[in-house]
């Protein structure tokens, strides 16, 4: 049994409300909540963290769970514990290991590689190009930032445990700023759904009968592929261990999945013959590269006769809060408007110039709901 509980009753009455559990009754010290079913289930849920008996009654809910659900109880208590957090799994596997091993020098280009792939992801959510000779810092803070939970087996699995919010308990219609802990808090979800939808698309440049043309590597710096994050992979997998990658993506149960995002990818030796020419043409191409900004729409201004709209979005650059200036066509102006009025939150791709003690603007490639957010955003 789990010693050390590593949440709170916040966590524990999320995961039963996620799970179909509703509060009967209860107070300050204790609630109750039932499941409604054939078998009418009722928990008794501590509040009081400080109390002497929290954690023995944690426990008992845990087992109670653990015995409706039909799973074990550790696996209850790791979901309750990320019931607010994206776990990525990356599993490397080769069929001639039976005992759920690998080699050191694997073990080791595994958990150097994960660091990899999540500061190249994080990287192409702050700027879309093809190659990062120098990371930003934001995304070097990420290796910080996230966790990695315990390794699992199941051939060797190593969990990277990232922070997720639902958007709506964070934004609010025609809402005039921005929060910037809520912001820094989402990058973690911004920066997972970049990785899921940039490694799908290597998944299927690798999986098709033919080369990837020049055009479709191009197209897919637009969805955070990079140089660094193809050789992440096939880091991993060119070891002497490894035959295949496969990543899973656990999203958040609190907050949707991202559209368009698969839930697991794979890559075998084969795959990652085609990743590696695809890194080399992404390490030669030049490119400009179009920053990205997530945010508020907090300021609206156009006359009936113009063809376009003035918009300020509420944004984080460098990690301060500024708002960037933008010139939209009748479209995304509208949109704009929709995501003002309604509180949805903002993306927007194109070349942005921020100089200091001065106006932020940007020529807008592309302007819309934030994606990674969920269907809802």
């Amino acid at each position: 049994m789990v010693e050390t509980l590593g949440f709170g009753p916040e966590q524990i009455r999320s995961y039963l409300k996620v799970t179909g559990w509703a509060p009967v009754s209860g107070g300050s010290v204790a609630e109750l909540w039932n499941l409604p079913g054939p078998a009418d289930e009722v928990v008794l849920v501590p509040m009081k963290p400080g109390a002497p008996d929290f954690n023995k009654r944690t426990r008992i809910l845990i087992q109670d769970l653990a015995r409706v659900e039909a799973r074990d109880v550790q696996t209850v208590h790791d979901a309750i514990a990320t019931v607010y957090h994206d776990v990525t799994d990356l599993r490397a596997s080769d069929p001639s290991l039976s005992d759920g091993s690998i080699s050191l020098e694997s073990g080791y280009e595994l958990f150097v590689s994960t660091k990899r792939l999540r500061v190249a992801s994080a990287a192409a959510t702050i700027r879309r190009q093809g190659h990062f000779r120098n990371f930003p810092s934001r995304a070097r803070d990420q290796a910080r930032e996230v966790r990695l939970g315990q390794t699992r087996r199941g051939s060797y699995i190593v969990p990277i445990i990232s922070q997720a919010r639902s958007p709506e308990d964070v934004y609010a219609p025609r809402q005039d700023h921005i929060d910037v802990q809520v912001e820094e808090t989402l990058f973690d979800r911004r920066v997972t759904a970049t990785m899921s939808r940039a490694l799908g698309v290597l998944e299927d440049m690798a999986g098709a009968e033919r080369e990837p043309t020049r055009s479709e590597i191009n197209d897919s710096i637009g969805e955070g592929v990079t140089y660094e994050l193809c050789r992440a992979l096939t880091k991993v997998v060119n070891t002497d261990s490894v035959s295949t990658l496969d990543v899973s993506f656990n999203w958040s149960r609190v907050a949707a999945p991202p559209p368009g995002t698969p839930a697991q990818v794979e890559f075998n030796r084969d795959a990652i013959d085609i990743v590696d020419r695809v890194s080399e043409q992404l390490k030669t191409k030049i490119y400009t590269r179009e920053h990205l900004i997530y945010g508020v729409v907090t300021d609206l201004s156009r006359h009936p006769e113009d063809d376009t709209g003035r918009v300020g979005v509420q944004t984080l650059i460098q990690r301060r809060s500024r708002t960037v200036w933008m010139d939209l066509p009748d479209r995304d102006y509208h949109a704009a408007v929709h995501c003002h009025d309604a509180g949805i939150p903002v993306r927007v791709r194109g070349t942005l110039t921020s100089p200091p003690g001065g106006q932020a603007h940007m020529e807008v490639v592309d302007f819309g709901p934030d994606p990674s957010l969920g269907p809802d955003a």
